[in-house]
């Protein structure tokens, strides 16, 4: 049932923002007069469409991309090349307004069947009024008419276009018409974002940082529960204190948390928490926390953290796609010693474990071995054995790019949130911003960071698993989903690739540096390739997805 509510969220997530998408690039052609064939959402076989005015609106049977068709974007076809005889419907004023190529077809037995001698169906920059024209043939007699600049070319039942004469076509239109048109489509996504974002602002307000308040305690969270089985917190109340530090202010916790997560302080696997409701008086509760190294993907259990000692948690067990898990480790294996290169220690705590991996001798993503103690039978947890493991590990500069942290230690609490007024004038702007940033981070990685793989990077696969698992998070938590994903697309399309908006940006550049237009056939056969590379990258991550989903990476 999950993955049904995760495949229809998927499709509608993805039709918004690639409606939103072209719907900026539409929106611009109409303003810059350019005839527009086709709006489709979707690729592929067509399922649904119907003409309005002269632009046809198709839904396609894939649900991923989608197209604005203009005249003039790609190299124009001339429509009746190879075309010998037609047939022509003509209107009050006996001006061609349908020209007809499938002259056998039975729904025009009553019209006329003309020789094509010549024609002009593209005419003038000055777009004269009578300036297109055809000059049938009938018998011997040849007579010339005028085709008016809507007239339509009707191939077969299937396909009628009208004609685009040179006004209507985007390649003859002005630089600063084409740049918005083709800017407009990654713009709206960005749009969308900052108005999505916004939206959040009113309905969520924002984190008050400047107090230690507590959002509602989620019933997983380890501040749920203290560490002798009573209630916990669940919500509403105020932290004065951890471990006998005082807090005022949402950051002096974060930084507090941070140096029990690097092994700098101790006292990290039990923390007695100050805190007060809604009187004065103090309370004090003592809770377990969370302990994970994030750079292995490892989480220590409940009985590790009460006695101090590495013992992975049944967490390992739970998720198989790990990076500590694949290494071989499980749940139950207790950590004795860590090695990377000449870097070596033994281990004889957690501690030990958070300052093994934050120190810097340890290489940006180098390989580590973790060297366990395992019950050999599980009824017997006294006979042991000594095994060795070797951990790919995730760089201090991919986590640091994705606002995660090495190791950490987590209460599972986050601030309470209010209405901002002054925020929300500016804090969808930084957000969508943010993102941004996060994108340019995670790209530059790939040649900065030898960790980091084309393969890493998610496509259509990724983003339906990550749909999935946000559906039951909440409308906030598929809304805040959606937000990422626009400008996520709006940001790629923006890349200078061929076949990518970016790409077609980028022979707009040259065009105003050189003052010189690129040859059309160039440009079109070299989106062509651009094209046909995207698609294999596009099969390339989306096979990289499914290895994922299924634990063969």
């Amino acid at each position: 049932m999950q993955y049904l509510i995760g495949a229809v969220a998927f499709v509608i997530i993805l039709s918004l923002i690639i409606v939103i998408h072209e719907m900026g690039h539409f929106i611009m052609a109409k303003r810059a007069k350019v005839l527009c064939y086709e709006f489709s959402l979707g690729m592929g076989p067509l399922i649904w469409k119907k003409k309005k005015g002269e632009t046809v609106y198709a839904i396609r049977c894939i649900p991923i991309g989608g197209y604005v068709s203009m005249a003039g974007e790609e190299v124009e076809q001339d429509f009746l090349k190879d075309v010998r005889e037609v047939k022509v419907e003509l209107d009050n004023n006996n001006k061609i307004k349908r020209i007809i190529c499938d002259v056998k077809d039975e729904k025009f037995n009553d019209l006329t069947t003309y020789k094509l001698v010549s024609y002009d169906l593209y005419g003038t920059p000055e777009a004269k009024e009578d300036e297109l024209y055809m000059v049938l043939q009938k018998e011997d007699e040849e007579e010339k008419y005028i085709v008016n600049r809507d007239a339509v070319v009707y191939f077969d039942k299937k396909q009628e276009l009208q004609i685009a004469p040179y006004d209507r076509n985007f390649a003859n239109k002005k630089l600063l018409p084409r740049f918005l048109t083709v800017f407009a489509g990654p713009f709206m996504n960005f749009v969308l974002a900052i108005i999505i974002y916004f939206v959040l602002g009113i309905c969520q307000g924002y984190p008050n940082t400047g107090s230690t308040k507590l959002e509602k305690v989620d019933e997983s969270a380890p501040i749920y529960t203290t560490i002798d089985g009573k209630e916990g917190f669940r919500g509403g109340e105020t932290i004065v204190s951890i471990n006998g530090e005082d807090v005022s202010k949402w950051d002096d916790i974060s930084v507090l948390l941070s140096k029990y997560a690097k092994g700098d302080v101790l006292g990290y696997n039990t923390l007695i928490v100050g805190y007060k409701n809604d009187s004065d008086k103090i309370e004090y509760k003592t809770f377990r926390p969370s302990i994970s190294v994030n750079a292995i993907e490892l989480v220590f259990s409940k009985e590790g953290i009460t006695l101090g000692s590495p013992i992975i948690g049944e967490y390992q067990n739970n998720n198989t796609k790990t990076k500590s898990y694949k290494a071989g480790l499980r749940a139950g294996d207790i950590i004795t010693g860590l090695e990377a290169g000449d870097y070596k220690i033994t281990v004889l705590s957690i501690r030990d474990v958070l300052q093994f991996f934050n120190n810097d001798k340890l290489a940006e993503g180098q390989d580590v071995k973790v060297i366990v103690s395992r019950a050999v039978d599980e009824k017997n947890p006294l006979d042991r054995e000594t095994k060795t493991f070797t951990v790919e590990t995730y760089s201090h500069k991919l986590l640091s790019s994705q606002n995660v942290r090495i190791s950490q230690v987590q209460l599972g609490i986050s601030p309470d949130y209010k209405f901002d007024i002054v925020k929300l004038l500016y804090m969808p702007f930084v957000e969508t911003g943010a993102s941004i940033v996060g994108i340019f981070k995670t790209l530059g990685l790939l040649f900065t960071d030898s960790s980091v793989h084309l393969d890493d990077f998610s496509g259509p696969v990724g983003i339906f698993q990550l749909v999935t698992s946000t559906t039951s998070q909440g409308f906030f938590a598929i809304l805040s989903l959606i937000a990422f994903l626009s400008v996520n697309i709006g940001f790629v399309n923006l890349i200078p690739l061929p076949a990518l908006d970016g790409g077609r940006l980028a022979f707009m550049g040259y065009e105003l540096i050189t003052r010189k237009k690129p040859s059309p056939k160039v440009e079109n056969i070299i989106h062509t390739i651009g094209f046909v590379l995207l698609m294999a990258l596009f099969v390339f991550i989306s096979f990289s997805d499914v290895l994922r989903c299924i634990g063969c990476k």
